[in-house]
């Protein structure tokens, strides 16, 4: 007895070696999106272990964002790599239970396949490993020139996070093997056998499934459509992507198979040589493989909506950051004794000669704020007892004479009229009330100097109202309990042209002389702070690129993975077709049809759930500042056609694996 269990002992962890050597075209797929999943969970672990990053001017910002990346990595990981190993054992199955037939014992079993999870646990650890010391510094290049952080650092390796790498995929393939060996321990082995070839399970209640399907997938896309820039627009965006999550499981498992049997019913349609082959193959093969082929329809999407996020980030990546800034450098003074405006001009005009500075898109205007509630066309007093939840950022009052000499026009108003202009929505009335005052709007500006209009915006509305003369602005003031001269305030910016160090020395001067005026309120050069958003974008752009190139490695293995199980089904299937008397070619170009049919629907959906998904996600885009709805739109469309060559590309080349195993029908 203890010969025979020495002999085993010895003899397991062979078979286990030999095993994954004779099944390389289904284990190695298995093994190179293992591979890329550590090389991405231990580069990302060694960035967030860099003491550089921590010392990094702006490196919090970017620390942040890959540490939430960080996080969502390991929960796409877990579900991914254990959804892969489904497919791994399920090819397994019938070699397992041929090794029982033979009389192999199941804990002879399950020790051999501890020995294959266990070299593949070192063969990909070690991979993933050697592949982050050897690329890592590459992706720190890229994350430092993406974020615009300084270049010249060192970067070290922490032996931290080779050991927490370690861990984590120790605590996958622990999780998988333990599946596994529950798997084959409560199966016989005539079950074994018949396993390998077994669909997924037809869903009961196809019908009210499908009802269920084709509402939640509607309510989400009406999500997406309505949606606006306020703020619930994130709690939306993720309700909105469970529906269609949940939608597009519902109606690929359920709502093809009842679409299909509406077309088996259609007896003038179905008992047609042509279609009654298509319709009862695509009938199986979408019991089998539609919540398959809902995840690839889902990581498609994905990869679209990830790839066009991070190239419109990318392309706009100025706008974004300036379209929060209205200026570079501002000067702010407030109250009644104001300094002379034309000498804090001239002033900085000398200054500007002085040190080789240009001074562009220049700004000056004099204006009183107040903070009132809107409702409708009317705005009120805070605290005044109203429910309303429409609340503006602000609104701005200035007389004409100001807003002509800041625009350079030559505008005439009555004195019950106003000039009104909102850097969001448009205010759409035709008069504006305050508390009982009212003004007949004369027009509602399109663009103003003062601010960027974003009609989409409800995140953060201004509104500027251009008086007739002082008197009514005066008046209106009065009634929020405002002394136009007491609270008088006077905005002077503009965008600054020249050398870095040539700006720090004017600004320096500057600040000095402004602080020294009467009236002096702030003093703002937001070059820090635009270069801090530059570097968390750049942080944005570093994880769509990372996580788009992980969603679709994740989508190509289970394309991969559908071929080789459609292959292995059309074996038997190509041989009982032949018994009912089609010939080699109407059988081979019957399932080349079935075939890109299965696969096409998940491009369509993809594209579908992509055209009106990115509606949502140009509000999403909106809170950070990013505006340009006709560069989404090209974006968008581009990405999509790219992605379906990509994805025609990758159907032909994971095909190759269908048809070699096809070849070998009898």
């Amino acid at each position: 007895m203890k010969t025979g269990t020495r002999k085993y002992t010895s003899l397991l962890p062979r078979m286990a070696i030999t095993n994954i050597r004779k099944n390389a075209s289904t284990y190695l797929p298995y093994m190179f999106v293992s591979t890329f999943a550590m090389f991405t969970f231990f580069v990302f672990d060694l960035l967030l272990k860099n003491d550089v990053m921590r010392n990094l001017p702006k490196g919090a910002y970017t620390l942040v964002l890959i540490s939430i990346g960080f996080v969502l990595l390991q929960i796409i990981m877990v579900p991914f790599l254990y959804y892969t190993n489904s497919f791994l054992i399920k090819r397994r199955k019938r070699e397992l239970g041929l090794y029982s037939i033979l009389g192999l014992e199941k804990k002879h079993i399950g020790i051999m396949m501890f020995w294959e999870s266990l070299a593949l646990y070192g063969i990909i650890l070690a991979a993933a490993i050697l592949l982050g010391l050897v690329f890592s510094r590459l992706v720190f290049l890229l994350l430092l020139n993406l974020a615009k952080l300084p270049v010249n650092v060192e970067f070290t390796i922490s032996p931290r996070a080779i050991s927490d790498t370690a861990l984590f995929y120790a605590f996958i393939t622990g999780l998988n093997l333990l599946v596994n060996l529950i798997q084959v321990g409560k199966s016989n082995p005539l079950e074994l056998m018949s396993d390998s070839r077994k669909g997924e399970k037809e869903p009961r209640f196809i019908l009210p499934w499908s009802i269920l399907g084709l509402l939640a997938a509607a309510c989400g896309y009406y999500l997406a459509l309505k949606a606006q820039l306020e703020s619930k627009v994130f709690m939306d965006f993720f309700l909105a992507v469970f529906l269609v999550v949940i939608g597009t499981y519902l109606l690929f498992t359920s709502g093809s198979i009842a679409a299909l049997r509406f077309l088996k019913r259609q007896k003038k349609f179905y008992y047609r040589s042509e279609n009654f082959v298509t319709v009862s193959g695509m009938l199986y093969r979408m019991k089998k493989s539609a919540a398959s082929l809902s995840n690839i329809c889902i990581f498609s999407t994905m990869v679209i909506i990830t790839a066009v996020c991070t190239v419109v980030v990318y392309l706009d990546m100025d706008n974004i950051v300036s379209s929060n800034f209205r200026r570079e450098f501002e000067i702010s003074f407030f109250g009644s004794d104001i300094m002379d405006e034309d000498a804090l001009t001239q002033k900085t005009a000398g200054l500007a000669e002085q040190h080789q500075i240009q001074i562009q898109d220049e700004l000056a205007y004099t204006y009183v704020k107040i903070r009132p509630i809107k409702e409708g066309n009317v705005f009120r007093l805070r605290g005044e007892g109203n429910n309303s939840h429409d609340n503006t950022s602000s609104i701005q009052l200035m007389t004409l004479a100001t807003y002509n000499q800041m625009e350079g026009t030559e505008a005439r108003l009555a004195p019950d009229e106003v000039l009104l202009y909102s850097t969001g929505p448009d205010f759409s009335f035709d008069t504006v009330r305050f508390l009982d005052a009212e003004y007949r709007i004369k027009e509602e500006l399109s663009a103003c100097k003062v601010d960027k209009k974003t009609p989409n915006n409800l995140l953060s509305i201004d509104y500027f109202i251009v008086f007739a003369d002082e008197e009514q602005m005066s008046r209106v003031s009065a009634l929020f309990l405002m002394d136009s001269t007491q609270s008088a305030s006077y905005f002077y910016g503009f965008q600054p042209v020249g050398a870095e160090g040539d700006k720090d020395v004017f600004s320096r001067e500057l600040e000095q002389y402004a602080s020294g005026q009467p009236g002096f309120a702030q003093y703002r050069d937001y070059r820090e702070q635009m270069s801090d958003e530059e570097s968390m974008y750049g942080g944005l752009l570093f994880i769509g690129i990372f996580f788009g190139a992980i969603f679709l490695i994740c989508l190509l293995i289970i394309m991969y993975y559908k071929q080789l199980t459609e292959g292995f089904e059309d074996q038997k299937n190509f041989e009982v077709m032949q018994k009912v008397g089609m010939s080699d070619g109407e059988i081979r170009r019957t399932i080349r049809k079935q075939i890109s049919m299965v696969f096409g629907l998940p491009l369509i959906g993809a594209i579908c759930h992509t055209a009106v998904g990115m509606r949502m996600v140009y509000m999403l885009l909106g809170s950070i500042g990013f505006f340009e709805m006709s560069l989404l739109i090209a974006c968008t469309a581009g990405g999509c056609l790219v992605f379906a060559a990509l994805y025609s590309v990758s159907y032909k080349r994971t095909s190759m694996a269908y048809y070699r195993i096809v070849r070998h029908m009898n």
